[in-house]
C-alpha cells in the first residue's frame, strides 16, 4: 500500500514512530543573556554535541535537533538543487511559550562557485558568521561577494512567525503563571499549544479553501526524577537516563483540517499534554522544533493510482476478515475438542475397568470350563463314580454359572464404554475436519499479509533510492543482503570523504536491516503456520480412522454381549439339570458324554477368550494412561489459538480498520488534499526571504525561558 503509507502514514504514524525511536538524553545550554550556546542530544545510534563559537551561539540550538530529525527520517539536502538557501529561525521565548527575540541564520549553498550570489532578505543586523565575505544590500536585495565560497549569515527580525507555541501550566486543575507555580507541589500540566497561523487559498474541488502550511511539531521537555514522578504524556516518548526524563512529543497543527477527516473517525494530535506529580516544581528551558520539510514530499502523489490503491484497501479489509473468521473458528473447533476431550477420558476410563472385569470373568469361565471337561470325562469312565462326578459336576457348574454371570456383566460395560468411544471418536473426527476446513483460510490470510508487507517494503526502498526487484516470500532475504552490501560500500566509500553521507548510508543500513529483521520474523511465523495445518488435515484423517476402527469394535461388544447372555443362559439351564442328574444314571450318561464334547470346546474358545481378554485389557490401560496428555496438548493448543485469535482481533479492530474507516468513501478527496498541501509546503521554503529560481528550506526553533 505504497500511497497510503504516503497519504497517512507518513504523515502520522510516522511521526508517531520518529518519536518512539528516540531514547537517552536531550541537553541545552545558554549564555547569561539568553542566547542558546550549546545543544546535546544523544540516541542509541546518533550522538550531536555542537559547541562551535564561530556559529555565535543562536543557532546552536537547532543544530543537534535538525540532524537527529534529519537522521530518523533518513532525509538529506538532494532535494534542493543547484543554488540553495538553507534556512533556520531561531525563536528566543518567556516560559509561556511569547517570543523574546528572533535570530535567523542563512546558509547560501554556491553549488556553482559563482563570484557572486544574490539573495533577498528582510533581516536587519545581518552578519556573516563563517567568513569574511561582504555583501551590498539595496532594500531586500543582496549581493553577496562570494568568490565561489558558501555563504553563512545571521540577523534578526520582528516578523510574524507561522506557528505560535503556547505553553500553559496547571497545577491540581487550576491555570497558573510561570511566576505562581514555582516551588509548588501537587499534579501538574504542563499543555504545548501551536497555533498553526500560515494560510494558503487554495482550489479543491472547485472551490476555493484556506489551507495552513503544514508542519511538523517536535518538542522536548527535561524533567528531573527528583521533583517530578508519575510522568504521562499522549503522542509522546518518554526516556530515563536514571536522573531526568526526556519527554519528546510530536503535533500535526493544522493538518486534521487540511485533510477534513472526520475527528470521530481518526484524530491528529495538534497538542502535547505532559501530566505529571511534582514536588518544588521547576523546569528547565524546553526546545520545540517546527519544520515542514516531510509534507513537501506529497505532492508527488500520483491520483492514477487511486483505483489500485482501493482495491489494495478492499484486499486488505477482506484478508483480515477471513483471517478473523478462520481464528475464531480454530478457536471454536479446539474448544470443542476440549469439550469432548473430558467425555473420551471418562469412556475410556469406563472402557479400562470393563475390559479388567472381563478379563477377570474370562479367567474364572476358563477355569470352570476345565473343571467342566475333567467332570466330563470322569462322568464318561464310569457310571459307578456318578455321584462322586455329579458332585463335582455341580460345583463346575456353579462356578461356570457365577463366570457366566461376571461375563455378561463385564461384557454389558464394554458394550456401554465401547458407545462413550465411538461417539468420542465422532466428536473428534467432527472437531479436526472444522479445523482442517480452515486451514487454507488461514494459510491464504498469512500469506496475504506477508505479501502486503513485502509489497510495502519494496515500495519504501524504491522511494529510498535503491532499484530493487519486488520483494517475493523466496527472494527477500537476498535482495536485501544484497541492498545492505551496496550501502555498506557507500559508507566505505564516504567514511573518509563525507563523514555526513555516510552517517546517512549507516542510518539507511540500520533501517534494512530493522526490516528483514522484522521480514524473518513473521516468515518464521508463516512457515510455522503451515506445519501446523498440515498436521491439523493429518490429524484430522487419524480421527476418521480412529472412528471407524471404534464403530467396528463396538458392533464387535455387541455380539460378544449377545453370546455371553447365551452362555450364561446355558449355564443356569446346566446348573439346573446337575441339580437332576440324580433321578436318571442313564439319562446322565447320555448327557455326560454330550456335555464332555461341549466342554472341551468351551474350554478351547474360553483359553482363546482369555488371551483376547488380555491383550484389551493392556491396550485399554495404555489408552486411559495416556490421555491426561493427549488432554493437556489440546488444553494447550486451545489455549494459543484463543490467544492467537484475540490478537488477529485486536490488530483488526485498532489497526487495519481505523485506517480503512477513517478514509472509507473519501480516498479520492484525501489524497487529492495531500497532494494540494504537499504543493503549498514546497512553496513555503523561506522566511526571510528568497531569490527568485532559488531552491530553499525552512525550520523553526523555540526554546523557552527555565522556571527556577
Amino acid at each position: 500500500m505504497k500511497k497510503m503509507t504516503a497519504c497517512i502514514a507518513a504523515v502520522v504514524t510516522g511521526a508517531a514512530l520518529l518519536v518512539s525511536g528516540l531514547s537517552t538524553s536531550l541537553n541545552v545550554s545558554a549564555d547569561e543573556d539568553g542566547t542558546i550556546d550549546t545543544v546535546t542530544i544523544n540516541t542509541d545510534d546518533l550522538e550531536v554535541n555542537t559547541t562551535d563559537p564561530a556559529t555565535g551561539g543562536p543557532e546552536q540550538i537547532g543544530a543537534a535537533a535538525e540532524s537527529l530529525l534529519n537522521s530518523l527520517l533518513t532525509s538529506d539536502s538532494s532535494d534542493i538543487e543547484g543554488t540553495a538557501k538553507e534556512e533556520t529561525v531561531y525563536i528566543v521565548a518567556d516560559a509561556n511559550g511569547s517570543a523574546k527575540k528572533v535570530i535567523v541564520s542563512d546558509w547560501l549553498k554556491n553549488a556553482g562557485k559563482d563570484s557572486k550570489l544574490n539573495d533577498v532578505s528582510e533581516l536587519t543586523d545581518i552578519e556573516n558568521v563563517k567568513g569574511n565575505e561582504t555583501f551590498t544590500k539595496n532594500g531586500s536585495e543582496c549581493v553577496w561577494d562570494a568568490n565561489g565560497a558558501d555563504i553563512s549569515y545571521q540577523g534578526r527580525t520582528d516578523k510574524e512567525l507561522p506557528v505560535e507555541v503556547k505553553v500553559t501550566y496547571s497545577l491540581d486543575g487550576k491555570v497558573m503563571t510561570p511566576e505562581e507555580i514555582k516551588g509548588r507541589s501537587g499534579h501538574v500540566t504542563i499543555r504545548f499549544d501551536y497555533n498553526n497561523k500560515a494560510y494558503r487559498e487554495v482550489m479543491i474541488d472547485g472551490k476555493k479553501e484556506k489551507m495552513t502550511v503544514p508542519f511538523m511539531m517536535l518538542t522536548g521537555v527535561i524533567l528531573d526524577d527528583d521533583r517530578f514522578t508519575n510522568i504521562s504524556a499522549a503522542n509522546a516518548k518518554l526516556i530515563n537516563d536514571g536522573s531526568r526524563t526526556v519527554v519528546i512529543g510530536f503535533a500535526l497543527p493544522g493538518l486534521q483540517d487540511n485533510l477534513a477527516i472526520d475527528r470521530s473517525k481518526f484524530e491528529i494530535p495538534e497538542s502535547l499534554t505532559i501530566e505529571a506529580d511534582v514536588t518544588d516544581f521547576s523546569l528547565s528551558m524546553t526546545v520545540t522544533m517546527a519544520t515542514n520539510e516531510i509534507f513537501g514530499r506529497l505532492d508527488k502523489l500520483d491520483i492514477k493510482d487511486l483505483d489500485n490503491l482501493s482495491a489494495s484497501m478492499e484486499e486488505l479489509t477482506g484478508a483480515m476478515t477471513r483471517l478473523t473468521e478462520g481464528s475464531e473458528a480454530l478457536s471454536d473447533g479446539l474448544a470443542q475438542l476440549l469439550e469432548k476431550s473430558g467425555e473420551l477420558e471418562t469412556g475410556v476410563g469406563q472402557l479400562s475397568d470393563g475390559a479388567g472385569q472381563l478379563k477377570n470373568g474370562i479367567a474364572e469361565l476358563d477355569a470352570g470350563a476345565g473343571k467342566l471337561a475333567d467332570g466330563a470325562g470322569a462322568l464318561d469312565t464310569g457310571i459307578t463314580q456318578l455321584k462322586d462326578g455329579a458332585d463335582q459336576l455341580k460345583a463346575g457348574t456353579e462356578s461356570l454359572s457365577a463366570g457366566a454371570g461376571d461375563l455378561s456383566d463385564g461384557v454389558a460395560m464394554i458394550d456401554a464404554g465401547m458407545g462413550s468411544l465411538s461417539d468420542g471418536a465422532s466428536q473428534l473426527k467432527t472437531g479436526l475436519d472444522t479445523l482442517a476446513g480452515n486451514n487454507e483460510t488461514l494459510v491464504g490470510g498469512a500469506a496475504t499479509v506477508f505479501n502486503t508487507m513485502l509489497a510495502t517494503a519494496t515500495s519504501e526502498i524504491r522511494e529510498g533510492g535503491a532499484s530493487i526487484p519486488d520483494l517475493t516470500i523466496e527472494n527477500y532475504g537476498e535482495v536485501l543482503d544484497g541492498v545492505l552490501s551496496q550501502i555498506d560500500q557507500a559508507v566505505a566509500l564516504y567514511e573518509k570523504s563525507d563523514a555526513k553521507t555516510a552517517a546517512v548510508y549507516k542510518e539507511k543500513a540500520k533501517a534494512i536491516k530493522e526490516l528483514k529483521a522484522s521480514l524473518d520474523g513473521y516468515n518464521a511465523f508463516y512457515t510455522g503456520l503451515k506445519t501446523y495445518t498440515a498436521g491439523v488435515a493429518a490429524a484430522a484423517a487419524g480421527a476418521g480412522e480412529l472412528k471407524n476402527g471404534a464403530d467396528t469394535l463396538k458392533g464387535g461388544t455387541g455380539a460378544l454381549k449377545d453370546g455371553a447372555d447365551t452362555l450364561k443362559n446355558g449355564a443356569d439351564a446346566l446348573k439346573g439339570g446337575v441339580d437332576a442328574l440324580d433321578d436318571g444314571a442313564v439319562q446322565v450318561k447320555a448327557g455326560a458324554d454330550a456335555l464332555k464334547t461341549g466342554a472341551d470346546s468351551l474350554k478351547d474358545g474360553t483359553g482363546k477368550l482369555a488371551d483376547g481378554a488380555g491383550k484389551l485389557d493392556k491396550g485399554l490401560k495404555e489408552l486411559k494412561n495416556n490421555i491426561p496428555a493427549l488432554k493437556d496438548g489440546v488444553t494447550k493448543l486451545h489455549d494459543g489459538a484463543v490467544q492467537m485469535s484475540d490478537g488477529i482481533k485486536e490488530f483488526n479492530e485498532r489497526g487495519i480498520s481505523k485506517i480503512t474507516e477513517a478514509v472509507e468513501g473519501e480516498l479520492e478527496g484525501v489524497i487529492e488534499r495531500i497532494r494540494v498541501m504537499g504543493e503549498i509546503s514546497r512553496a513555503y521554503n523561506n522566511f526571510s526571504g528568497i531569490s527568485d529560481g532559488m531552491s530553499g528550506q525552512v525550520k523553526f526553533i523555540y526554546r523557552t525561558d527555565e522556571i527556577k
